[in-house]
């Protein structure tokens, strides 16, 4: 008994047929992908924008020639190599600032085409010259039309237009704006225009993003500056003044730090001097406050000089006293104790004391002669009284003149005093802002010293730059790059074919060719038949079309029914298949008659009860009858028979749908009619229902000579396979063979071009069944 193969885990390689088949099937979907995919690249050509690059080459370097000069420069090279410096600088944004400086980008003006903007950089037919503008309207595209009379009309999208005049400001929503002709100017052009109002940042973002600094040599010194732009020219206006500001600019920023130091020194100067102005100030008043610019000497006669007043003091105390002494002794009449003056005393007061004396002596005498009361005494007392009187007033007078020069002494002392005990503090100031003139003397000296090497520094900095290579004006476009979009449209378009291809072919789980049946099941393959090619399709084929590839197909089925099962004859031939439409009624029909024209008795069984195939019915023919009545044994199958038109070609139909197709099979009826029909035919053949839907196939199949198992090419699933083993191996079926119905093929059969197997002009069509 013939088993199946198991079915396990296996390596499997391509199968030639299979991707064939594929590829056949799939060839219109294969050609529009290579078609969409390189018409996509050929777009992408078409309706992208040219890009230009301009490039330089420059070579930096800074030579410092100001220690020719002798003096000892203060500037360090903050990098070794200073390449990677350099590239910093040129893509800063204060760079870029001076390079925007220096070109006329505050206006982009565009002209709109049908596929296509194009930027007309210095060729646009009109000139805008904004005087103010909204900074809602920077980077706004601002369309334009020309109208007539010199009119123009400028609109932002979506808004009302605003018309103007040529040569005169015209003013919208805040910008005010003038419009003038350039040499440029055609017209009636029939172009769409509109430009943009740059804003600063977006300039150094497009100047950012397009820019490209890159190091050549490092030991060189070396750099590469492009730029890239869909307008050439723009591209090289770039380039062409980074070139020419960049040696400006770098030495700038290589003596920026002198500059701020040369700065920064200016500022201290000018604070310092005016300190030391302040100090000079200082030292002008304290000399003329105190007379002299020395306090130690100062000091020194201001000692002598309270000692010069203490001594005075001390002479005028004592004279005070005598006076004092003198004037007691008067007021007490005590005059002949009274004491003699010294020579400090003035003259007048002198004298009077010598007459106030004498005249005492006189009275003196006077009084021994005569007596108090006489004239001559009394006379002498009145003039002694007189002279003593104006002493008196002498004395008064003399010692207020004293205490007024004691008082005037004491505040000369007391002045002399509070100027000593200054002059320490006025010193020890003087003395300290001395030190801090001196060291701002010497602080401004050194600065000035420094001041001046940083300015023979500075000026002994020297740029060396070498434009290696200078801007060049691009001619060809560096993208997009025609040969290489093609070539990669090409290659993609062949890589997703074959990717398409591949998917197909992973994810086609139908059976396309022999080796697929005889890799899943080892059962015998009995035939393939190939796919027909006629547009007319009929189920007697071997009698419409006797000489198409697939006729022969089926009489070689017949041919190898002879050598199928040796020593015994296939009398019972049963025909299946998983579900409907792969071919095994159209086989069950062509296989009989081709038997039926080797001169053998052949009858078709139509055992499919749940789905009766009507239109095998002869006109006119009672389709009340069939395999379902005689089961039930209402009919003999004698009595259910049809003939052909075929000779010993006989059909019996399935008769009416009966509710339990399954349980009619299950009695021995069904045996019985096959013994009978064993007896009165050569050949049985029964066409079956689906094993793979219901089990009325099955059970054919167990009391049949040879089983024929039927699969479409690119219809019936893999899966197939596995149901027929695991039926076979279920049921324990034997003489079971499988048949590839509708293969694919291309070309003539064979290759010799000997078969027909096209629709002919004139259609033949033939009655199976029924009454001519």
């Amino acid at each position: 008994m013939l088993q199946p193969k198991e079915i396990g885990p296996q390596v499997q390689s391509i199968d030639t047929e299979k991707l064939s088949a594929v590829i056949r099937k799939n060839l219109v979907w294969i050609v529009l992908i290579f078609i969409a995919v390189n018409l996509a690249a050929y777009l992408t050509i078409r309706y992208t924008k040219d890009l230009f690059e301009s490039e330089s080459e420059m070579k930096l370097d800074i030579k410092r020639d100001a220690t020719e000069l002798g003096i000892k420069t203060y500037m360090e090279d903050q990098n070794v190599n200073q390449v990677s410096g350099e590239i910093e600088q040129i893509k800063s944004k204060i760079f870029f600032n001076q390079v925007l400086d220096s070109l006329d980008f505050e206006v982009s003006y565009y002209s709109l085409g049908k596929v296509l903007t194009d930027e007309m950089y210095k060729r646009s037919p009109f000139r805008i010259k904004a005087s103010h503008i909204n900074p809602k309207h920077y980077d706004q595209p601002i369309y334009f039309d020309f109208l007539d009379n010199n009119e123009v009309s400028l609109r932002l999208k979506g808004a009302v237009s605003t018309r103007g005049s040529m040569g005169n400001p015209v003013e919208f929503d805040g910008t005010v704006l003038t419009i003038t002709k350039t040499n440029y100017f055609t017209e009636n052009d029939g172009n769409n225009y509109y430009f943009v109002l740059n804003s600063r940042k977006s300039l150094i973002e497009y100047l950012s993003k397009n820019i490209q600094v890159d190091p050549l040599n490092f030991n060189a010194n070396t750099i590469r500056v492009s730029f890239r732009d869909h307008n050439a020219h723009k591209a090289y206006d770039v380039v062409n003044k980074i070139d020419s500001l960049y040696i400006v600019y770098s030495n700038q920023q290589k003596n920026l730090a002198n500059k701020q130091k040369i700065e920064w020194l200016n500022n201290e100067l000018v604070q310092v001097e005016e300190k030391m102005e302040g100090y000079e100030n200082y030292f002008e008043s304290f000399t003329l406050q105190n007379k002299s610019s020395d306090l130690t000497l100062d000091l020194k006669k201001t000692i002598a000089a309270i000692n010069v007043v203490d001594s005075q003091r001390y002479s005028l105390n004592k004279q005070l006293a005598e006076l004092n002494t003198l004037i007691d002794q008067i007021t007490a009449s005590d005059f002949a104790n009274a004491i003699r003056p010294a020579n400090s005393f003035p003259e007048s007061i002198l004298q009077r004391i010598e007459e106030l004396h004498k005249k005492t002596r006189e009275r003196d005498k006077l009084a021994l002669a005569y007596n108090e009361n006489t004239f001559a005494f009394r006379q002498k007392e009145r003039e002694v009284s007189l002279v003593k009187d104006e002493l008196f007033n002498q004395l008064s007078t003399l010692k207020k003149e004293w205490l007024a020069d004691m008082a005037e002494l004491g505040k000369r002392k007391e002045k002399l005093e509070r100027a000593f005990a200054e002059m320490p503090d006025k010193n020890t100031q003087f003395s300290k802002n001395q030190r801090y003139y001196k060291l701002y003397e010497e602080f401004y000296l050194t600065m000035m010293q420094s001041k001046a090497e940083f300015e023979i520094a500075q000026a002994g900095s020297t740029p060396d730059f070498k434009i290696l290579s200078p801007a060049t004006l691009p001619i060809k476009p560096i993208s997009p790059s025609k040969v290489m979009v093609l070539g990669i449209g090409f290659v993609a378009a062949i890589v997703l074919c074959l990717f398409f291809i591949g998917l197909v072919y992973l994810l086609n789980n139908k059976i396309t060719s022999v080796k697929e049946v005889e890799r899943g099941i080892n059962l015998p393959m009995l035939g393939a038949i190939p796919a027909s090619h006629h547009t007319v399709q009929s189920l007697f084929h071997v009698i419409d079309n006797p000489k198409s590839i697939v006729s022969e197909a089926i009489r070689t089925l017949r041919t190898n029914l002879e050598f199928f099962n040796t020593g015994e004859k296939c009398k019972v031939i049963t025909i299946t298949s998983t579900v409907s439409g792969e071919g095994k009624s159209f086989l069950a029909m062509n296989l009989g008659g081709v038997l039926a024209l080797s001169r053998k008795r052949v009858i078709l069984v139509d055992l499919d009860m749940r789905k009766p195939k009507s239109e095998k019915y002869p006109t006119g023919n009672d389709s009340s009858m069939g395999m379902s009545t005689i089961l039930i044994k209402k009919n003999n199958w004698q009595e259910c028979v049809l003939k052909t038109s075929l000779e010993n070609f006989d059909f019996i139909p399935s008769g009416p749908h009966p509710p339990n197709p399954s349980e009619l099979l299950l009695n021995g009826e069904f045996s019985d009619f096959l013994e009978e029909l064993r007896a009165t035919y050569d050949y049985v053949v029964i066409d079956t229902p689906p094993v793979g839907l219901v089990t009325d196939g099955v059970m054919a199949m167990k009391r049949s000579d040879l089983s024929i198992y039927v699969f479409r090419a690119n219809y019936s699933h893999k899966d197939f396979l596995q149901n027929l083993a695991r039926v076979v191996t279920l049921n324990k079926l034997t003489h079971v063979s499988s048949v590839l119905n509708a293969i694919p093929l291309s070309g003539n059969y064979y290759g010799y071009g000997y078969y027909e197997d096209k629709t002919p002009r004139r259609k033949r069509w033939i009655k199976i069944f029924g009454l001519k």
